[in-house]
């Protein structure tokens, strides 16, 4: 019981000692495309030095699950603007922002890699990041400083988005921070304080007041980052799934068999990236190479994460020495139509292929193919039927020749 009450005693004073730093020692402020416009001109406490924005890659599947990312990396940098835009608040109050201090930095960096997961939908799924704005070294003391609103554009740059698989979006690649400053209360530390932050895609003047004619608010568009709204889209990556099935016909003996199938994932002329697939076979990541696998009768194998662009051949080989198939193959674009098959040939890879849409297009649907492998049968005596109507008719040529020839020398005798 003593150890019980000890263990609440030390709870109850942890929370009483962050209690009273204060809410600035708690979390980074996270912006809200709908909140944090500022509203409370004299708030209780301001807030921290240290706020958070996003960036969106929307993922794109026929199906609702996860794939493998592209190796996409983000470079941000974040500087001081002097813009001079009029920022009138609710009551009609106006004020100029002025450029940004130096001093503010950004997460430089920020990459999805091919080993991890993304979500992905036939409609887009947003997957995001966050990238972290950091104020706590800009000073708002000095010349033409102080209380006031602030402004900072923060630029995004990417090299490689067309390489590997990536499709821009719609929404500009530059951002606006305004930053509200005041100064310290008496129960505060000398010094301007943080009281507000509202990040724009567009660098204008807000308007606010309530006899405003033309909602500029609006028209900056408020925004939690790098990320879709109603009208513009974010970067998307498109992919699309293969599944493969085997089925064999009049050969029961072999059906426990995995046949030998090859992949031959062909990308975009423009993407030169790597990838990684989901496999229905495996937990771990398949690199989109040349991919070798075997499938047996009334079996299948997926591959999902397809990068859209990408050409894929399927190639199956017949191991069996002593068998040969006639394959027919349904659901590719290029389909094979009893094709004979015998031992240690393929399907060819330029018969059974797949391509789908391009790189920057949703894909409709996955591609389900079924390769079938009908046992051909040897005809019984090895000998074509069509050719012993004329054998018998030689063979009784043959020997009416040699009753002629006897019958003459018997007469001749």
């Amino acid at each position: 019981m003593k150890r019980i009450l000890r263990k609440m005693t030390s709870i109850c004073i942890a929370i009483a000692v962050v209690t009273a730093m204060g809410i600035t020692s708690l979390a980074v402020e996270n912006i809200d495309g709908n909140g944090n416009v500022i509203g409370d001109k004299d708030p209780a406490t301001a807030l921290t030095t240290s706020l958070i924005i996003e960036k969106e890659l929307t993922g794109y599947n026929p199906e609702t699950t996860e794939v493998y990312a592209p190796n996409v990396t983000y470079t941000y940098a974040i500087a001081g603007i002097d813009a001079q835009k009029v920022i009138t608040d609710v009551d009609g109050v106006k004020a100029t922002t002025k450029p940004g201090p130096a001093g503010a930095t950004i997460t430089q960096t920020i990459s999805w890699t091919s080993t991890e997961m993304i979500d992905v939908s036939p409609t887009g799924t947003p997957n995001r990041k966050d990238i972290t704005i950091d104020l706590s070294n800009v000073s708002f003391s000095g010349e033409g400083l102080g209380a006031g609103v602030y402004r900072y554009q923060i630029t995004e740059t990417c090299a490689n988005k067309a390489a590997v698989g990536v499709t821009d979006g719609d929404i500009a690649e530059v951002r606006y921070l305004d930053v509200y400053v005041r100064d310290a209360k008496a129960n505060e530390e000398p010094g301007y304080k943080i009281y507000g932050y509202v990040l724009f895609e567009n660098n204008n003047n807000i308007d606010g007041s309530q006899d405003a004619q033309t909602d500029t608010v609006d028209e900056a568009v408020k925004t939690e980052g790098f990320v879709q709204t109603d009208d513009l889209t974010a970067d998307s990556y498109y992919t699309y799934n293969v599944t493969v099935t085997k089925d064999l016909v009049n050969d029961s003996i072999n059906e426990g068999h995995g046949f030998p199938f090859e992949f031959v994932f062909t990308k975009d002329t423009n993407v030169t990236g790597s990838f990684n697939l989901v496999a229905s076979y495996t937990t771990d990541p398949v690199a989109m190479d040349d991919v070798t696998t075997t499938i047996a009768h009334e079996n299948s194998v997926t591959y999902e994460g397809i990068p859209c662009g990408t050409r894929v051949d399927i190639i199956e080989t017949n191991d069996i020495a002593t068998a040969a198939y006639y394959v027919t193959t349904d659901g590719a674009d290029d389909n094979v139509s009893d094709l004979l098959v015998n031992y240690n040939e393929t399907t060819g890879d330029t018969d059974v292929s797949i391509n789908t849409t391009a790189v920057d297009t949703p894909a409709d649907a996955n591609f389900d193919v079924t390769f079938t492998n009908t046992l051909a049968l040897i005809s019984p005596t090895g000998v074509a039927l069509a050719v012993v109507p004329f054998v018998i008719l030689l063979g009784f040529g043959v020997g009416l020749m040699v009753v002629c020839t006897t019958k003459r020398k018997e007469d001749q005798a």
